[in-house]
């Protein structure tokens, strides 16, 4: 008996191990196990693949075990511990019975895990397992979105690098092009004004002409409505006249012709169309909104005809701010200033770049922030920027949103602000060095919260007018002080007038 009492702990692990093996396989909470069949080094640690790609997987094997004694599995599963929102259920799916794999993904884009038994038959069916992360993206790549064309027809290409796509290997560098016609047979109708893709839902594409554009789809931006569809009762297009969006979790919010459009978007499966105008006061919106979101606001405007900031609450329903409190940098209800450009930016602030109404050389600076409910403060700064050099010409800004950064371009310098110094201003490049006979058409930072890159890389459209040829620039930036590091030029666009990420 004293016998039988040291032997059995000791029998406890190997009669674990033999239940492991015998374990469900459609739970995948496993261990990775030794090599013997496949070389380990032989199989990738992710893949990441295009919706309708071929995917081809060769292990190595290393011959311990004769290949007629070997059986094989791949599966395709779902990865973390949350079913499908639809179905309520665990994608899994077998996709290969071969010793090599040959697969045509026809999945919805998401997160798997590719799985390979190999069993060996001939000795009790002993398995050797591999689980591989297996991300499949979209057919339209997700990417930095470039829309550009000409004054009557534009496309939307797509650039995808390790920067901007920090799924996919190191090295990777290409343009994927004209995606929309690639999947519509067509090009987009007029020139492009912008580019937005809303969260694991669709991208929204828009033209400065009556026909607004499109919402289509985020896997391979096929169409799925017009812009006078976007809305319950169909704009006419003697209403269509697209001027600014954006976007806050999954809320829309439109400026159509001076009007303010707002609808939420929760249902990942369909989608909500914009309603009326949002009402409460006589307004006429500047084509850009502030979408920062704490229970008071849902959307903020600038009313270009009252020269005042305005709300939109809960209700919907459009409301002037407080009168202004001790610290108020500015009179929301009265700034006497014509918008120029605004920005979210340092400090979840909104940069709004002011005016005298038709004279660029009295540019200022006004900050508003929107973190708590309104107490009559939140104009929190107002700089004034008149000096800076070639101000007055600058047609394009982006503000950062990790340091105190502005940058503002003329048609062919980019400048840098010391707003919240001296107010000088840095040359920090000028086109005509490298790139002589081109103009200035787009300038924005790229700013998305948790990646690699946030604020740390600045996209500029360039165009040759007596050419027809654009070029983008990926610039690499310091995200504090605002340093060019490093540029890259890539060919091959029409004239840029619209940029955007795409996530998924």
């Amino acid at each position: 008996m004293k016998k039988l009492k040291h032997i059995f702990p000791l029998l406890i692990p190997v009669l674990l191990t033999v239940a492991a093996c015998k374990k469900d396989k459609g739970n995948y909470d496993y261990l990775q196990l030794s090599t013997y069949f496949v070389d380990s080094t032989s199989i990738p640690k992710q893949v990441v693949v295009k919706q309708n790609d071929q995917y081809n997987l060769a292990p190595v094997y290393t011959g311990q075990a004769a290949d007629a004694d070997l059986a094989y599995e791949w599966k395709l599963v779902t990865a973390g511990s949350v079913p499908d929102p639809v179905t309520g259920k665990f994608y899994e799916k077998q996709v290969g019975i071969t010793k090599d794999l040959s697969y045509k993904v026809t999945e919805t884009p998401g997160d798997y895990i590719l799985v390979l038994y190999v069993s060996d038959k001939k000795h009790g069916g002993v398995t050797q397992m591999f689980k591989i992360p297996f991300n499949i993206s979209s057919y339209a790549s997700p990417g930095w979105m470039v829309l550009h064309g000409n004054s009557t027809e534009c496309d939307i290409s797509i650039l995808v690098n390790n920067k901007v796509n920090t799924l996919v290997p190191a090295g990777t560098d290409y343009v994927q092009n004209n995606v929309f016609f690639e999947t519509n047979g067509k090009k987009i109708e007029g020139e492009g004004a912008a580019i937005s893709y809303m969260n694991n839902h669709w991208v929204d594409v828009f033209t400065k002409n009556n026909t607004g554009g499109y919402r289509v789809s985020g896997n391979d931006l096929r169409i799925l409505n017009t812009y006078s569809d976007m809305f319950i009762s169909p704009m006419p297009a003697s209403d269509v006249q697209y001027q600014g969006y954006g976007v806050w979790v999954t809320n829309q919010l439109l400026v159509n012709k001076g009007d303010l459009y707002f609808t939420p978007q929760a249902n990942p499966n369909g989608y909500n169309k914009y309603g009326v105008k949002c009402f409460g006061e006589d307004y006429y919106a500047a084509p850009f909104i502030g979408t920062i979101f704490n229970y008071s606001y849902y959307g903020v405007i600038y009313d270009a005809q009252n020269k005042r900031f305005l709300y939109i609450d809960f209700n919907r329903t459009v409301k002037k701010f407080k009168a202004s409190g001790a610290t108020a940098a500015f009179d929301m209800n009265n700034t006497g200033k014509e918008m120029v450009y605004a920005e979210h930016g340092f400090d979840s602030r909104w940069f709004c770049v002011m005016q005298n109404e038709g004279n660029t050389a009295s540019r200022e600076l006004f900050v508003s922030k929107f973190n708590v409910a309104d107490d009559g403060n939140r104009a929190v700064a107002r700089y004034d920027i008149h000096n800076g050099t070639d101000l007055p010409n600058a047609k394009y800004f982006a503000f950062g949103n990790r340091g105190n950064i502005m940058y503002y371009a003329t048609d062919t310098k980019i400048y840098q602000s010391n707003y919240s110094g001296d107010l000088s201003s840095t040359l920090r490049l000028d086109i005509s060095n490298n790139w002589p006979g081109y103009t200035i058409t787009q300038m924005k930072l790229f700013k998305v919260t948790n990646h690699a890159s946030d604020g740390r890389i600045l996209f500029l459209g360039l165009y040759n007018a007596a050419t027809s040829e654009g070029i983008l620039l990926q610039m690499d930036v310091n995200e504090v002080s605002g340093v060019i590091d490093s540029i890259k030029a890539y060919p091959g666009f029409g004239k840029i007038t619209g940029m955007g990420y795409k996530v998924k």
